[in-house]
């Protein structure tokens, strides 16, 4: 038993006496070290909860690789399905239910999300999937991480910013999601300096939150669809698609068949050839309210 230590400390060391599955352990021998004391008579006690965390790493990893199908797959649903990451009490699920209709766990120990957890967000007149991803990072979350369509990057201002982008990039590295669109967000942040590729937040109080809105839906590089049957007012939520869409590609997201029996639609702005008639090759602009006309 360390001398000094923490209660931190002795919280993990009885929740890794307790653990059942080598997740739970390694997630409770990293709490061990974080909180350890570091010095000189500390060094050996360090020594062997590494030694054990790498032994564990290395029969985890060979599990993992046991099954190459991802465990956790979640059906998109919405304009957009954006992922959620960040180290272990970061404000991820709190992000989560401030932006959505959830009601997330928010625990007062470490990697209290054990699987991914989902809620929906209205915005712009449209809905947006939101998806938080465990802190473990597991091989299982691949392809969530890969088929989203943007990913925040949560940042705990009140811990070490670079030593948390290094850790989460190195972890985007593994998982080979590089090139995925991503917003940094700084949370519990009363300052954001003159970085303009991050938000600041306090996703308690809401703060920053409107403009985290906003920069998701910049980065998305979408446009926004309404459509309006004759007589009636636009439908909402209205429809999100990628820049230089067509009306035959709104078409065919509103159903499979509507391309096919399309007679005209006309296109409702405000320019002064709204309500013109146009066919399915028409390029569609932001905001665009668009009627379609079957046979």
């Amino acid at each position: 038993m360390p001398v000094n230590a923490g209660p931190e400390y002795f919280a993990a060391e009885r929740r890794y006496s307790e653990a059942r599955t080598l997740e739970e352990k390694i997630i409770a021998l990293e709490e061990m070290i974080r909180t350890a004391p570091k010095h000189k008579s500390s060094e050996h006690l360090l020594a062997d909860l590494r030694k054990r965390l790498s032994k564990l790493k290395r029969a985890a990893a060979i599990e993992r690789r046991k099954s190459q199908r991802p465990k956790f797959t979640i059906r998109k649903d919405g304009a957009a399905q954006i992922c959620i990451v960040g180290i272990t009490k970061s404000g991820k699920s709190t992000l989560l239910n401030s932006l959505t209709n959830a009601d997330v766990e928010i625990g007062e120990y470490p990697y209290t999300t054990k699987e991914p957890k989902v809620g929906m967000m209205f915005y712009n007149d449209l809905q947006f999937q939101l998806v938080e991803i465990p802190s473990t990072f597991n091989r299982e979350l691949s392809g969530l991480l890969h088929s989203c369509d943007l990913i925040l990057v949560i940042l705990d201002s009140e811990h070490n910013i670079e030593k948390q982008k290094n850790e989460l990039m190195k972890n985007v590295k593994d998982f080979r999601i590089g090139n995925k669109k991503r917003v940094l967000v700084k949370n519990k942040s009363k300052v954001c300096g003159l970085d303009p590729d991050t938000v600041c937040i306090d996703a308690k109080t809401g703060i920053g939150l409107d403009e985290l809105k906003e920069k998701m839906w910049k980065e998305l590089g979408m446009i926004k669809i309404y459509t309006k049957s004759p007589n009636k007012p636009k439908a909402i939520p209205a429809v999100a698609l990628k820049i230089n869409s067509t009306v035959e590609d709104l078409a065919k997201k509103i159903h499979k068949d509507l391309a096919k029996e399309f007679k005209f639609a006309r296109i409702f702005n405000s320019t002064k050839f709204s309500g013109k008639k146009v066919g399915l090759g028409y390029k569609l602009q932001d905001n665009d309210i668009v009627e379609v006309h079957t046979e």
